[in-house]
């Protein structure tokens, strides 16, 4: 399966950054003491261009598997949440020194020198990788591992105003590479290492998605009058959407949906029953399952009408000797009826581990 998320990534640079003390084995070195000279676009903060870039979903929608077909849906919902740009990258090239952070992780510094290098994993693999800068890009190569391979590349355009994110990834269960383009615009011209902070990203995310619709925050110790008791009904509606997860108890699960969602994970435009069908069928002969989320952020929309929902979800399903685990930041986007609060939209944002 895909293994190689945003966080081994971040682990990986980092590795090959002191590959001096883990024994690294170069195979091809190259002179590149001041390639930054002569590619002084790659600094600054960046923000996404979310509509010029590829539609996530669209690519992951046209790529194909050799996985059982039972397993796919879960293998197409990791690939979508592991592919999940940042919004905010941070650059900086010094010399041949790279300091690269994001939305998703922090500053990290390595080398781009061109040099290949085996760095052994935790698991006893061999990764083999390369971080260095051809025809004006800054490229990232992986392969080995978890027998996926990655490849990244960076390119600067309009002398340094906008920048293209490529990322390529092949797997033995993917029948062709994956493929995906991501524009940012320069927002600053130094970089600036805040941009990872979880709380602050997700705000600014909501807000760029929702703009035009007049978004209210509603941060839990702030919030007040109608719009705090609308706030607490989503979060006891959330509440009780976890229990009923917890219990097993799909058809109270079901009674907080629409008859029609715009959005399950890859799925658009389905309806209540495919929904209760897949969790139905994802859930079928778990023995335990303990779902657990953090404190949500909360943005209303249409004048209060429409809600959008982000928290980290911890999760862990037992069945029978498989085990399952791992924590996402969710995101639910809940509509008023006059039944109570109901969820029109469900899907994961970002892998956490």
């Amino acid at each position: 399966m895909i293994r190689m998320n945003t966080r081994v990534l971040t682990i990986l640079i980092l590795t090959i950054c002191l590959c001096g003390t883990l024994c690294a084995q170069e195979t091809r070195v190259q002179t590149t003491r001041n390639i930054c000279n002569a590619t002084p676009e790659l600094n600054g903060v960046y923000r996404i261009d979310a509509d010029g870039s590829d539609k996530l979903y669209s690519v992951i929608e046209g790529a194909t598997s050799n996985v059982p077909y039972s397993d796919q849906q879960q293998f197409f919902m990791d690939l979508a949440v592991r592919l999940t740009p940042p919004d905010l990258l941070a650059l900086e090239c010094r010399g041949n020194r790279i300091s690269l952070g994001s939305s998703r992780s922090p500053r990290i510094n390595f080398v781009a020198d061109g040099v290949n290098r085996n760095v052994r994993s935790t698991d006893g693999r061999v990764v083999r990788s390369r971080i260095g800068f051809e025809r004006n890009s800054l490229i990232f190569t992986s392969s080995g591992g978890s027998e996926d391979s990655l490849n990244f590349t960076f390119t600067p355009l309009e002398n340094g105003k906008r920048l293209r994110v490529t990322r390529r990834i092949t797997s033995r269960e993917l029948i062709e590479p994956v493929v995906i383009q991501t524009f940012y615009n320069r927002i600053a011209e130094v970089a600036r290492w805040d941009v990872f902070d979880d709380a602050q990203v997700a705000g600014r995310t909501i807000k760029q998605d929702t703009e035009k619709n007049s978004p209210t925050p509603v941060p839990r110790a702030r919030s007040t009058g109608v719009e705090s008791g609308k706030a607490d009904a989503i979060r006891e509606a959330l509440t009780q959407w976890i229990d009923a997860t917890n219990a097993h108890n799909i058809p109270k699960q079901m009674s907080f949906y629409m008859p029609e969602l715009k959005a399950f994970y890859l799925a658009r435009n389905t309806s209540r029953d495919s929904v209760r069908v897949e969790k139905t069928r994802a859930f079928a002969g778990a023995k335990l399952i303990d779902i657990r989320a953090e404190e949500p952020e909360i943005i209303f929309q249409d004048g209060g009408r429409t809600a959008v929902m982000r928290f980290r979800k911890k999760y862990r399903v037992e069945n029978g000797s498989r085990i399952r685990r791992g924590e996402v930041v969710q995101e639910l986007r809940w509509q008023q009826t006059n039944g109570g609060w109901r969820i029109f939209s469900e899907r994961d944002i970002r892998v956490i581990s």
